[in-house]
């Protein structure tokens, strides 16, 4: 059997602003068109479909025409639960989509009772242990569920890491040698590699509280599917091969130099897997530019249609910098000022005894690192009395 491994969608993420979702309807048909391609018989999304809880109805829309496709290829698809997604939305769209061969894991289940999902195509049959991701505050119900002991000094990665174990049990069965045998989940394994700025990784744990160790992962599975980091990358150390598919798109600056993929693995009953990974090329991609102004500009060419983040040096803030940095480059969706700042930070005062003025100084030398120029002061002064006009006083008498 041929699955595809993805993860990390993250349908109705935006740009600083700016909608994606020409991108994301662009590298999803990129999808269908590699599942053509490379005759997959069922695809595994391993969490974080959506970006939030409570996706646009363009977000779903996305979702469903891909799933469409799928379904008109005869392609079986396994959809788990991320930190991101609903799992009671997700749990919803399963009790339809599970008669069109779509399976969705809301939640975690013991193995005999949906824990572990079964696909067939042909002669062939898989099991999935679809493990969605597991809140903290939930950890300790998730691993009542599958009767499991547990001690109260017991970290959350603990914890985890005997979920995971678990529900792959039915592995190590006699039985289980006439079966393809796949684990899929959403979780953070200790020692990945992730972007290191920006935050692309949203929310994510980091230590070793949270980490789960990759030798503590289950060796039963002939492959571990996983999601939640955005970075592509096997997971090393693991007793059974490993991996994280990465996201579909580079969502944020912290992932501009990584190369997108799918993961294509080759399974047969009782014998190691055989997995790929297919390079991503639809969506814009992201870098950054750094220098002088001037120097800035001249490199305006090389960053066409790719979203930019620029750090200026400069001496202090200037007026107007941002407006001529996107001026020559409309898609600098965040310009940034690098500059020596004021490491001497205002004694802290009374915030109900300070004048608007002197409110706007302390916000802006907070912000800056510098007192603001005359210019924008006298603007300022300008601006309030407009407002103090129109509107009354700003605090009673």
């Amino acid at each position: 059997m041929r699955i595809l491994h993805t993860a990390d969608w993250h349908l109705g993420r935006t740009m600083r602003g700016k909608s994606r979702a020409a991108e994301f309807e662009a590298v999803l048909a990129e999808l269908i068109e590699i599942a053509k391609a490379e005759q997959v018989d069922a695809m595994l999304v391993c969490g974080d479909i959506w970006d939030t809880a409570s996706p646009a109805p363009e977000s779903d829309r996305l979702l469903y025409e891909v799933l469409r496709e799928l379904i008109g290829l005869d392609v079986r698809v396994v959809l788990i639960g991320g930190n991101h997604d609903s799992a009671r939305k997700l749990d919803a769209l399963g009790r339809l989509s599970d008669l069109l061969g779509v399976q969705t894991q809301a939640m975690v289940r013991r193995p005999g009772d949906g824990g572990v999902l079964t696909l067939t195509k042909g002669e062939e049959t898989a099991r999935i242990a679809a493990i969605p991701w597991v809140q903290e505050g939930r950890v300790i119900d998730a691993a009542e569920v599958l009767g499991l002991d547990h001690e109260q000094h017991q970290t959350y990665a603990e914890r985890t890491a005997e979920i995971y174990r678990a529900m792959c049990a039915p592995f190590a069965k006699p039985a289980a040698a006439e079966t393809i045998n796949i684990l899929a989940g959403h979780l953070f394994v200790d020692g990945a590699v992730l972007a290191d700025v920006d935050g692309s990784e949203r929310l994510l744990h980091i230590g070793r509280a949270y980490g789960v160790p990759p030798a503590a992962l289950p060796s039963t599975p002939q492959y571990i599917a996983l999601g939640h980091i955005h970075q592509p990358q096997e997971v090393v150390s693991a007793a059974a091969p490993a991996a994280y598919s990465g996201s579909l798109l580079q969502l944020d600056f912290g992932e501009r130099d990584q190369q997108k993929v799918v993961r294509v693995i080759d399974a047969r009953p009782g014998r190691p897997v055989v997995h790929e990974t297919v390079p991503l090329t639809r969506g814009r991609r992201l870098t950054e530019l750094r220098g002088s102004l001037d120097e800035v500009l001249a490199r305006a060419g090389e960053v066409d249609g790719a979203y930019v983040r620029v750090v200026l040096d400069v001496e202090r803030p200037e007026p107007g910098l941002a407006h001529r940095v996107r001026e020559a480059i409309p898609l600098a969706v965040d310009v940034r000022l690098d500059y020596e700042r004021d490491e001497q930070a205002d004694q802290p005062s009374e915030l109900a005894h300070l004048s608007p003025r002197e409110l706007f100084e302390r916000y802006y030398r907070t912000q800056h690192g510098t007192a603001p120029e005359p210019e924008l002061l006298a603007l300022f002064a300008e601006l309030l009395d407009e407002a103090s006009g129109e509107i009354g006083p700003l605090v009673a008498p």
